[in-house]
């Protein structure tokens, strides 16, 4: 079996492959079997009754591929095949537009949308009923490193406000990383009680996740997180007053 390593190239915005079977292996037909099956988004600007599913196969279809799809809205309500454009993962609407090109790994992959937004789609396993996550589902879900439970209003998502801009306050130490992925690479570590300017947010199966810049660097960070791969905490909260 051919083993696969997919990573994104922050430079190029593409996927780059890497085989263990020589370079001349390197084919469209291998790309296909490694990424066709179920893969699904939370995001709700992408939803419409469910999580927005979307089922990857290998039937050609002219110079693509063929894909159905499950309770999808917005610009992915209108999907009809998937290929490889620019060596990154396209998904094309019934119309032949590009809705999103994506790039990651084959449990994981993340990129821009047609309207210049972040989606996150996450593999789900055959005969599961969803991603696997790295954080564990739990009743209490720690306010940073305190022993209080976060209240739902503290997993608000950032928002702008008139003559002010998205911000969030970090509540631990916290890594930004290059894509919102928690094994991308990590462009820089965040301060607990730092506040940050906050991009855009998106949504995947271990919560929220937000493009933060502190200082000269940008990189995303994520709203959940597990201490000592024990207790699920809270990493930030909507809202500070930049220094």
């Amino acid at each position: 079996m051919i083993a696969y390593i997919v990573k994104l190239s922050a430079a190029l915005a593409g996927l780059i492959f890497a085989m263990a079977a020589p370079a001349g292996a390197q084919t469209t037909a291998d790309f296909v079997r490694a990424f066709s099956g179920t893969w699904q988004t939370l995001d709700p600007a992408y939803t419409d009754g469910g999580a927005c599913r979307v089922g990857l196969n290998d039937v050609p279809v002219g110079n693509r591929f063929g894909l159905t799809t499950q309770n999808c809205g917005g610009l992915m309500a209108g999907l009809r095949v998937w290929g490889i454009d620019d060596n990154q993962l396209a998904l094309v609407d019934d119309q032949g537009a590009v809705v999103a090109r994506l790039g990651g790994n084959q449990n994981r992959v993340s990129g821009q949308t047609s309207n210049g937004e972040t989606v996150i789609f996450e593999r789900v396993p055959e005969g599961s009923d969803a991603p696997a996550s790295d954080v564990v589902e739990s009743d209490c879900t720690y306010f940073g490193y305190t022993s209080s439970c976060a209240k739902e209003a503290d997993f608000a998502r950032p928002s702008a406000e008139p003559d002010r801009e998205m911000t969030a306050r970090v509540l631990v130490k916290l890594n930004a990383r290059a894509e919102a992925r928690p094994d991308a690479e990590i462009l820089a570590s965040i301060p607990a009680g730092t506040c940050v300017r906050v991009s855009e947010c998106t949504t995947a199966s271990d919560g929220d996740w937000c493009r933060a810049t502190i200082a000269d660097t940008t990189g995303w960070i994520r709203q959940r997180a597990m201490r000592r791969d024990r207790w699920p905490v809270l990493t930030y909260t909507a809202g500070c007053e930049l220094q």
